[in-house]
């Protein structure tokens, strides 16, 4: 009823509002009513088996028989002296009791709502359309109907869609999502917990050699930067889909009663994440970045932290885009699934760059891991001279020792850097003056999965369907 009267409407309908309810809470409910009813809204409610002092607080009734037919309609009057006096004025009519409750004795006598009404030898809903009452009543519809078709002046009319303007909107829509996000430890403290055990746990593996030494050592590296950007990035995606669900059927309700548009949510739906996304990608770089060994350098500190958070806002701002252009968390996790599949094999770590068949190069193109894992890797290593021993027969050995040939006896001494290994692994493709190009595309997908979120509040109502 509050979320309702937010909007504050002209009339309010509501079914059977004390349905559920105890005696002393349905009597709360209905002085509420009758408050607002007083206010100037008219309030239209069906209730069930009232008791006499709720009976009594209504101004008009209208009863209905079984099928629809109208047995009354009209004033109650004080004490429902206009309904009492209107029944008993035919003879089939048994006189009320004193005390008893009128609610229950007009269903009893007239039959409303009963299965074998139609035995009975008199028609009340008969009476009713042949009545004085009921050709009064049509006449006010006929004045009210005249009425408003020759006065233009009497169509009810707004400034406004909204009653209060956008900015105050927006400013109350994100206070309220912030607040609900603290309160959601589910979420929040979660996915926070999830960035620093996979950062403890991967990072592990490296506490006891922080520095390649072969090839092997910096297949490891690639490899588990390639699995924890992506963990993160599942995860992400798959925790924000039952939040943003929640909130988005909220969202419709609220919209319905013209609280507020999506512009204002949606925005909303944007500030309120990026703390959130800032905290996680912090607590995993700096759980991650030290144990690994990666350069005591701020520009490449920040560089890490700038993509992971970018990685984060990507995925966690698409699963948002799903939720709301598709009906439920199932449909939008299976086309996050796919989403999350084909960016995972046309990252470029499953299958180099350079080796991907022409026809799919549009995926390698197309999915956001691979611009995070560019970003990540070329700026981590730009200029790393750490000593890297190749393996005979790899392109990397190819290309450090190129003067070996087969039958040669294998040196011992081929060596190169890690920035080297890195440019020859991905054909030469992944350069560190590509990082712009990599930040300005994740920036761009956070929009379209802006856009998406956007047009999905805007046109879509799945709580209608």
């Amino acid at each position: 009823i509050a979320v309702e009267l937010a909007s504050n409407p002209s009339i309010i309908f509501l079914d059977e509002p004390t349905s559920g309810l105890d005696s002393r809470a349905a009597s709360v409910v209905m002085k509420s009513l009758r408050r607002i009813a007083d206010s100037g809204i008219a309030v239209v409610c069906t209730i069930h088996q009232p008791s006499v002092a709720i009976f009594n607080s209504f101004d008009s009734l209208l009863l209905l028989k079984r099928g629809g037919e109208t047995v009354y309609f009209g004033d109650l009057g004080f004490e429902s002296c206009n309904l009492i006096q209107y029944l008993e004025k035919y003879p089939s009519t048994t006189p009320i009791k004193g005390g008893e409750n009128a609610a229950t004795w007009m269903l009893t006598v007239s039959g409303a709502g009963s299965t074998n009404s139609g035995t009975k030898s008199f028609d009340y809903a008969d009476a009713y359309a042949n009545s004085p009452l009921a050709v009064e009543c049509l006449s006010k519809i006929d004045v009210m109907n005249e009425a408003f078709s020759l006065k233009e002046s009497s169509k009810i009319t707004y400034d406004k869609k909204y009653p209060t303007s956008r900015t105050f909107q927006s400013i109350e829509v994100f206070k309220r999502l912030l607040k609900i996000y603290w309160r959601s430890p589910g979420y929040n403290r979660v996915r926070l917990l999830v960035s620093g055990i996979v950062a403890l746990l991967f990072g592990s593996v490296f506490a006891s050699q922080r520095v390649p030494e072969n090839e092997g050592d910096m297949n490891s590296r690639v490899t588990s930067i390639y699995i924890t950007t992506l963990f993160l990035g599942v995860n992400a995606m798959n925790t924000v889909l039952p939040v943003f669900e929640v909130e988005r059927n909220m969202f419709y309700r609220h919209k319905a009663s013209l609280m507020y548009d999506y512009r204002a949510i949606g925005l909303a739906f944007t500030l309120v994440e990026i703390p959130f996304l800032i905290l996680a990608s912090m607590v995993f770089v700096v759980l991650w970045y030290f144990t690994v060994g990666f350069a005591m350098n701020a520009g490449k500190f920040l560089l890490y932290w700038l993509f992971m958070f970018l990685s984060l806002a990507v995925f966690t701002f698409l699963g948002q885009g799903f939720m709301a252009v598709f009906p439920d968390s199932q449909t939008a996790q299976g086309f996050g699934s796919l989403l999350i599949g084909m960016s995972g094999i046309f990252g470029g770590i499953l299958i180099r760059p350079q080796f991907i068949p022409p026809f799919w190069k549009w995926g390698y193109w197309l999915f956001p891991l691979h611009y995070v894992l560019e970003g990540l890797f070329t700026s981590q290593f730009q200029g790393d001279n750490t000593t890297i021993v190749a393996s005979y027969g790899s392109p990397f050995f190819d290309t450090v020792c190129p003067d070996i040939e087969p039958g040669d006896p294998i040196p011992t001494n081929c060596t190169g850097t890690a920035e080297e290994w890195i440019y020859v692994s991905f054909g030469g493709m992944w350069v560190p003056e590509n990082i712009p190009y990599d930040i300005l595309y994740l920036c761009g997908a956070i929009i379209v999965a802006r856009v998406m979120v956007l047009f999905g509040l805007m046109k879509k109502n799945y709580l209608a369907a």
